[in-house]
């Protein structure tokens, strides 16, 4: 089994000092499952699971299906409260938390992994519009009850390649910075 990045390559990221996360991860063949048969599998080990597919314009079908399983974080944000795990704060600009999320958790492209590697999935209500828009914001009354915000932080991802008939196995190093076992270069 191959495991990417190499040390060395760890190493010389850490010594950078750019990234708070590492995506570390190999490759498997995908001939004796599907992403539908894997997302079975994670509804029984996790309460919060996902499935996304991918695909571009005129396509029939996208290359990659992402999966994960046991976010690290919840974030949720109605009626100007916000939820990141267990702290809640009362604010009017939920973007600049959003942004600030995001920021703390930097990760370096690869070219031999897909576009996604780990984040923030989830949904953006309608009425989110009016947080960035205020004069669009409409007084209706919600009647389904959503979120304007629900979102979560997922560390892993099982990425299915439908054209190379792999999957990707990953796993984010968290707190890559502070990672002081990693020995320096003389």
């Amino acid at each position: 089994m191959n495991i990417l990045p190499t040390l060395e390559t760890v190493s010389e990221l850490a010594r950078s000092g750019q990234y708070t996360v590492l995506p570390v991860s190999c490759e498997i063949l995908s001939d004796f499952t599907t992403p539908i048969e894997v997302l079975r599998v994670l509804k029984n080990i996790s309460t919060h699971c996902y499935l996304l597919e991918s695909a571009k314009a005129n396509e029939t079908f996208g290359r990659y299906s992402f999966l994960g399983y046991d976010p690290k974080l919840d974030i949720t944000y109605i009626d100007g409260e916000m939820k990141i795990g267990s702290l809640t704060v009362k604010t009017e600009d939920p973007s600049g938390y959003l942004r600030q999320i995001l920021a703390d958790f930097k990760s370096p492209r690869f070219d031999y992994l897909p576009s996604f590697t780990g984040g923030l999935v989830g949904y953006f209500s309608y009425d989110y519009l009016g947080n960035s828009e205020p004069s669009v914001r409409c007084a209706v009354e919600d009647s389904e009850a959503f979120k304007d915000v629900d979102l979560m932080l997922f560390d892993k991802v099982i990425a299915f390649d439908h054209l190379r008939q792999k999957i990707t196995l990953i796993v984010n190093m968290l707190r890559f910075t502070a990672c002081s076992f990693i020995p320096s270069r003389s």
